[in-house]
């Protein structure tokens, strides 16, 4: 049974959905383990999944186990963007260097190139051991190595080329640093190796963690006298598989239905839990687990933040992409509010102080235009309306999945395609053929692509309905649309 470890935000829910799937949760928070009944299984796991930048959840561990949780995410959790690295992190190789450039060298390891930074010593044609350093997301780009690998164990990892001991940052107690540094150096004194202790060595017997230390020890002489019998470049040992789910507001709402399952959890709960509500949400849904109604108690929390959106004048605009992550747009000012059974409506105003070009409609931008962008709770599109000295130039409709919102925040997740409005023009979707690419490479789910088609024909038939032409009547930009959830 594949052992996994859950931290972070989303924790109770993605430790409901493994425990489904026949997965054993380990090492869980106190209060994990109190919702989902489950006892204090401190073993170390085959794979740990926790929170990461740019509303993505990590994946990391064993190649086969961890490759395993990110399938099942990327299935249950359908609306989503994943990525997953192409060579294993901590991976060892026997390598070639097949050139050197100022400051580095490359090597050609058999199953890729890769960068070395460090290259003292070397020369073309130099066999080297190396480990791999970070992830590589894309074909073509040189994988980061470096000469201090490392030997992943369960409680410890032994780090060659840096000889010195290292502690997770889990690990606190002073007392249990001076025990496993003793353990240590009555180990690899003299060896030249240096060891990290993971975090799942606080759990550890001792004797296991000597006895791992001892293990690897014996590998590591094995694989440096294979490395000088070995004539052609190859693996030497595997690593780690690395991945990175990014989640959609429609794969929030998924995640709270798990949740849900297993303790009071408002609507909305995982956006707003990401957007900095965490201690407003402990409130409602403690008062809700102590029986208070959470239709009335999670509608006035609502009913306030949407208060205080409205009361807001400046927003951020992250706006989320499968291939450039997460950008900042220029911010928005609110220009017009209302209320459109029950959902918010924004038109903000963005001013541009420099040059360049509209994507999509390929004008020019001057400093001084302006774009009304309107944003509606629950919409599939943000429509962007651009006005110079108060004439429409053209609009780009935004595809995207519903857009999260707090007070001074707007955030969405762009689903590729868009379609272009251009004055005296038919209306154009662009952008197809990278989202095509996208799905092929499985980087865009299945789900979020039939989306996305399914939105941009809606938009092409009707574009009238997501462009604003007025820019002195924002009002009116706010007429109801059809691409609400």
């Amino acid at each position: 049974m594949t052992k996994v470890r859950v931290r972070g935000i989303y924790a109770t829910a993605l430790s409901h959905l493994f425990l489904k799937h026949g997965y054993r949760i380990v090492q869980p928070s106190e209060v994990i383990a109190n919702r989902l009944n489950i006892g204090f299984d401190n073993s170390p796991p085959d794979a740990t999944v926790k929170d990461a930048e740019d509303d993505s959840v990590l994946i990391i561990g064993k190649p086969s186990e961890a490759r395993s949780i990110f399938d099942l995410l990327s299935g249950s959790l359908k609306f989503v963007f994943r990525k997953a690295s192409r060579i294993e992190v901590n991976s060892i190789y026997l390598g070639r260097v097949e050139k050197t450039v100022p400051g580095a060298c490359v090597v050609d390891v058999g199953d890729f190139k890769g960068v070395l930074r460090d290259c003292k010593g070397l020369s073309v044609n130099d066999k080297v051991i190396v480990g791999v350093s970070k992830p590589s997301w894309s074909e073509g780009e040189l994988v980061e190595l470096t000469r201090e690998f490392k030997m992943l164990g369960d409680f410890v990892s032994l780090i060659h080329g840096n000889p010195r001991i290292v502690f997770s940052e889990y690990i606190r107690d002073r007392v249990l640093k001076n025990k496993l540094s003793a353990i240590a150096l009555s180990k690899l004194i003299g060896s030249g190796l240096g060891v990290k202790f993971r975090s799942s060595a606080r759990f550890a017997d001792p004797r296991d963690v000597e006895a791992e230390i001892d293990a690897l020890l014996e590998e590591y002489k094995r694989l440096m006298e294979v490395a000088k019998s070995v004539g052609n470049p190859c693996r030497l040992r595997t690593g780690e598989f690395i991945g990175l789910i990014s989640l959609t507001s429609i794969a929030k709402k998924i995640l709270d239905h798990e949740r849900r399952a297993v303790t009071p959890t408002m609507p909305g709960h995982h956006e707003l839990k990401n957007l900095g509500f965490g201690d407003e949400l402990d409130l409602v849904e403690n008062l809700a687990g102590k029986g208070c109604s959470l239709s009335l108690v999670g509608g006035s929390l609502r009913e306030w933040i949407i208060r205080k959106i409205s009361e807001t004048k400046r927003f951020r605009i992250l706006h989320y992409s499968p291939v450039k992550g997460v950008r900042e747009l220029t911010p928005g000012f609110l220009e017009h509010y209302k209320l459109v059974q029950g959902r918010a409506c924004l038109v903000l105003e963005r001013v541009f102080t420099s040059e360049g070009v509209y994507d999509g409609l390929g004008i020019e931008k001057l400093p001084g235009d302006r774009d009304l962008l309107i944003i509606k709770e629950g919409s599939y599109v943000i429509s962007h309306n651009y006005f110079r000295n108060g004439n429409w130039l053209g609009s780009y409709i935004n595809i995207n999945t519903p857009p999260e919102l707090a007070p001074g925040i707007v955030k969405y997740h762009d689903l590729v395609v868009d379609v272009v409005v251009k004055p005296g023009e038919n209306p154009v979707v662009i952008d197809l053929e990278q989202l095509s690419f996208l799905k092929t490479r499985e980087v865009v789910s299945e789900h979020l692509y039939v989306l996305a088609e399914r939105v941009a024909d809606m938009v092409i038939k009707n574009p009238e309905a997501y462009v604003c032409e007025n820019y002195r009547e924002p009002e009116k930009c706010l007429a109801t649309d059809s691409s609400n959830t």
